[in-house]
């Protein structure tokens, strides 16, 4: 039984993280890296980034007609982000108001790079427009940041891309996605965003 024991504290436990630096103009891509621990030894620990995954839902009359769940581009920009807001408080530590907790809508499909630092054709009026986000714990590393849209036009949209910001207007391009498969908002209907980031 303590060789057994000492087996196990010796040994290396492994897990892979799914990152997507980029959807390669909306095709999902799935980039897998592994980790390796070695408990009890302290050596070679790497620890994860943070990573976003992106849920687009689409309800008209009352049913789902789309559903999507893929990774995000997280911005460099985004990236600085969480570095001045992990550091809130700190001496000397840079300015942060908000995260990434707006939400915007665009009819973009360009793609995108950690480099973007905008959301062309982001989309502004009939209910579409950029909005915060209600934020809710997932686990104790992980957290999501969701909003529900309605079309109140009298025209369909096409969705193309997703965005997060960290102000109502302007602001700093927190994290994007090109949806795999545009998404169709019919008048009436609703289109909800569940963005999950994990670190």
């Amino acid at each position: 039984m303590v060789a057994l024991l000492l087996v196990l504290a010796t040994s290396v436990f492994a897990y892979s993280v799914a990152m997507k630096p980029s959807n390669g103009g909306g095709s999902v891509v799935n980039v897998s890296e592994q980790f390796n621990f070695q408990e009890g030894q302290g050596g070679s620990n790497k620890a994860p980034s943070w990573i976003g995954m992106v849920e687009v839902l689409v309800i008209h009359d009352g049913q789902l007609v789309y559903d999507t769940l893929q990774h995000n581009t997280i911005t460099n920009t985004g990236e600085g982000i969480i570095s001045a807001c992990t550091a809130r408080g700190a001496t000397s530590s840079p300015s942060c108001t908000s995260g990434g907790v707006y939400i915007a809508l665009s009819t973009d499909a360009s793609v995108t790079s950690p480099t973007d630092l905008t959301c062309p054709s982001e989309l502004a009026t009939n209910g579409l427009g950029r909005a915060v986000g209600t934020y809710s714990p997932v686990t104790t590393n992980s957290h999501k940041v969701a909003n529900t849209f309605t079309n109140t036009g009298t025209t369909p949209v096409t969705i193309s891309k997703v965005c997060m910001f960290d102000s109502a207007s302007g602001g700093s391009l927190f994290a994007e996605d090109v949806l795999s498969n545009t998404a169709t908002v019919a008048p009436n209907d609703q289109i909800t965003i569940n963005w999950t980031f994990t670190h």
